[in-house]
């Protein structure tokens, strides 16, 4: 029989497979604000993006177990691509201006894309088969063996990331240009292109993260907005621009959420997460580690 307690373990696996993926959309959106001073709300729709790059490609070539990882891959590389061209044309003439203009710029791209995919995939979810439909028993449920799969797939991808930001020559960029963009480039960093590969790296994070959670809760055009809100509260929670926040503060959030939706539906444990925003605001406003820089 079941019971509260195996209830409750479940409920935190999934919250941290789900706080995985959390992980990977708010990393890119707070590797571009602590890089670009850019509060990105077209980020989700990047997620949206990759997650129909993903189905168009699994439509042409048939939904296999291969064919959907090559699909992650394909998804990845061409919403990074998307985000490339962007930063160049659209964000490069408000580099160094009143952060307020590329906020209402992201914004506005932000209905763009929806839009666009409204008028070309229509309103109706888009269903995509999980390559692995196996379960295992875990405390009286069947534990889907694909969770656990793309948790540590994410867990890779944020280890990777890291060791990019902190290991090689042009994290070293990305980490002066953060201290002080004027002095980096006078040292001989070429600040624009590092805008750029921070844009698309980032960009290519979302439709990753995107293509990855099509099967569990299917393509709409909507899935961008639904997912820009929470990663905005996790990356507030984890520090402006911090990304051992950003990840501490995707797990807490979906801890949280995992556990809310035993007592309450999943609407109202986003609102459980809106609330302990608030309150943690109020208690430490510059976020778990906001003083500690993007690393």
């Amino acid at each position: 029989m079941e019971t509260l307690l195996d209830r409750l373990i479940v409920e935190m696996v999934l919250g941290l497979a789900n706080g995985m993926v959390l992980a990977l959309v708010a990393a890119g959106f707070t590797l571009i604000l602590g890089v670009m001073n850019i509060v990105n709300f077209a980020h989700g729709e990047f997620h949206m993006a990759g997650a129909y790059a993903g189905w168009m490609f699994l439509l042409l070539l048939g939904p296999t177990a291969a064919t959907f990882w090559i699909a992650v891959f394909v998804a990845g590389i061409a919403v990074a691509l998307i985000g490339w061209f962007l930063e160049r044309g659209v964000f490069a003439e408000t580099h160094g201006g009143d952060p307020f203009i590329p906020m209402l710029v992201s914004f506005g791209l932000a209905l763009v894309f929806q839009q666009v995919a409204l008028a070309s995939f229509g309103s109706i979810g888009k269903f995509v088969a999980p390559p692995i439909t196996s379960s295992v028993p875990f405390f009286g449920f069947d534990f889907p063996v694909y969770r656990i799969v793309i948790m540590v797939i994410s867990a890779a991808i944020i280890a990777l990331l890291w060791l990019f930001i902190t290991r090689t020559k042009w994290g070293t960029w990305i980490r002066a240009i953060i201290q002080d963009r004027e002095m980096a480039a006078c040292m001989g960093v070429r600040v624009p292109r590092v805008y750029q590969i921070v844009f698309a790296l980032s960009a290519g994070l979302a439709g990753i993260s995107g293509i990855l959670v099509a099967p569990i809760f299917s393509v709409s055009f909507t899935m961008g907005l639904d997912i820009i809100i929470t990663a905005f509260i996790i990356v507030v929670v984890g520090g402006m621009g911090s990304l051992t926040g950003t990840l501490i503060a995707a797990l807490l959030i979906g801890q949280l959420e995992a556990i809310s939706s035993i007592f309450m539906g999943a609407s109202q444990a986003q609102i459980a997460s809106l609330v302990f925003l608030m309150v943690f605001l109020m208690i430490r406003p510059q976020g778990i580690f906001g003083d500690r820089g993007l690393a």
